[in-house]
């Protein structure tokens, strides 16, 4: 943790952003040299004119680099750099990945096998479906499902992922320490439980609207590519999408009503080539060709056969393969008494078959 002190002190340099710290530190060879450089060394490394070597130095006298750490420690969360082993390899080759994370939860080696899902704010109700829906479908084939912890389409996608037992990281805009919307405190510490909380942003930073646009391209830059939900012409979700296609990396869209605001943004893309998303099959087939779908909507993505079903319950998974539904008509639909239904979807969300959403509605995981 030596050399991570430095780091640390350095993210809280104004002018020294992602690109210029990592050229600064290979120069120098760690960030404790860089640290402790002078002026006359460090506009010897290229892009590092005198106003930034002055604002570094000028910066040592209200930045106490043990204060960074021992600031760390309190919130309970740790730190990676770029040089770290444990550095998800995705964003490690993005054009500017960041120099360090900031994190609580674990950051897995089977992270690599990642979907973002981002959309408006202000999402509509079939939005937001479409957001748990597919976030529990990708998490129950083994990918891990990436957004921003904001309110609407990411807050349901995160909640989508954890419902299926699956992983899922939220990228901040603020201190890991400052969890907005604040509503989302709860549902942070879960996501820290089954995945992990990740920022660039330093400790007790609040929320700041030039934050997002930089947290965006590290939601793209761990993902193997991006579904945009719901979203107008003029949204961080399209620069979320602008920004995977400048990092290589695949980009969806779902479609909707053709008279919708927020439908806008998703059809924009699919004009422009995104591939339209109806389930999660669409996306699995484009990032792993040749993956065999069978009958892969109705597993958990768990190891081993699935077990016995009995009729009624078939019938209700059947039933359910047109979208959500409430018990009352999905007892209509399957020709079952309405107690039956119950005990079965009981029965199958245990096992891990199917999804209660909110209002008694039920849908595929």
């Amino acid at each position: 943790m030596e050399e991570k002190k430095y780091w640390l002190a350095l993210s809280r340099v104004r002018g020294v952003g992602p690109k210029k710290m990592v050229s600064l530190v290979r120069h120098f060879g760690s960030p404790r040299r860089v640290w402790h450089a002078g002026i006359e060394d460090l506009v010897t490394v290229d892009g590092i004119g005198v106003e930034t070597a002055q604002g570094i130095v000028e910066a040592r006298k209200g930045i106490d680099p043990d204060r960074e750490l021992d600031d760390l420690a309190r919130t309970g969360a740790r730190v990676m750099t770029i040089e770290d082993e444990a550095y998800p390899e995705n964003l490690a080759q993005i054009y500017d990945p960041p120099p360090l994370l900031y994190y609580k939860g674990e950051i897995a080696g089977a992270d690599r096998r990642a979907v973002s899902i981002v959309g408006s704010r202000r999402c509509t109700s079939y939005g937001r479906w479409v957001a748990y829906y597919l976030a529990g479908q990708l998490a129950s084939r083994g990918y891990t499902v990436v957004s921003g912890l904001a309110r609407g389409i990411d807050t349901a996608a995160h909640r989508g992922a954890l419902a299926a037992g699956g992983r899922t990281i939220a990228v901040l805009g603020s201190g890991i320490n400052v969890i907005y919307p604040p509503e989302n405190d709860e549902l942070a510490s879960r996501i820290a439980e089954s995945g992990a909380l990740v920022t660039e942003v330093p400790v007790g930073s609040e929320p700041d609207a030039r934050h997002f646009p930089a947290r965006n391209r590290i939601i793209s830059g761990l993902s193997l590519g991006t579904v945009v939900v719901e979203a107008g012409e003029r949204s961080g979700a399209l620069i979320t999408a602008d920004l995977a296609l400048e990092q290589n990396r695949e980009v969806f869209a779902v479609p909707g009503s053709i008279s919708a605001a927020s439908s806008r943004g998703p059809h924009k893309l699919i004009k422009q080539g995104a591939k339209l998303v109806e389930n999660a099959g669409d996306i699995v087939e484009e990032l792993e060709q040749g993956l065999q779908e069978g009958d892969a909507q109705l597993t958990t993505g768990k190891k081993g056969g699935l077990p016995n079903l009995g009729s009624d319950q078939m019938r209700i998974l059947e039933g359910l393969r047109a979208g959500p539904i409430n018990v009352e008509a999905l007892a209509v639909r399957c020709g079952l008494p309405p107690a039956r239904t119950c005990a079965c979807l009981t029965e199958l969300e245990l096992m891990g078959r199917v999804v209660r959403l909110p209002g008694n509605f039920y849908v595929l995981p």
